[in-house]
């Protein structure tokens, strides 16, 4: 009797072992690939304040200042006169203003009532 617990004991102590091993290694290979990817996050991160800081030198006032002046011929650029300024009220709309009827008629008992617009296509939806 006890050379069958002591097997079973040392199957489970041997299966034990084998599963945190098994967790050990996951661990491990998930530690590497938080390394990885916070070195990747790093670089990209260097990369971008890289970027913003060529972007500021790019569009800096006096580079495109002397671009301006370089390119004047083909860009026939020429400086903003005071009455060229508007005031934001002056400016055309940018969507056209769309009045949405609405059917303002109360629907009697088992009548159904649709307001046109977004309704009357789930209508049609739903009757196809």
């Amino acid at each position: 009797m006890i050379r069958i617990t002591d097997a079973i004991l040392l199957g489970v102590a041997v299966a034990g072992a084998i599963y945190t091993f098994q967790i050990k290694h996951e661990a491990e290979l998930s530690a590497k690939e938080l390394r990885t990817l916070k070195a990747q996050i790093g670089a990209q991160k260097r990369k971008i304040s890289l970027l913003q800081a060529d972007w500021a030198l790019e569009t800096g006032p006096s580079r495109l200042e002397a671009i301006a002046a370089q390119f004047s011929d083909q860009l026939m650029l020429k400086p903003m006169e005071a009455f060229q300024i508007i005031d934001p009220s002056e400016l055309p709309d940018i969507r056209p203003k769309v009045e949405i009827d609405v059917d303002t008629r109360q629907a009697g008992e088992g009548e159904e009532l649709t307001t046109g617009g977004i309704g009357d296509l789930i209508q049609k939806a739903s009757e196809n």
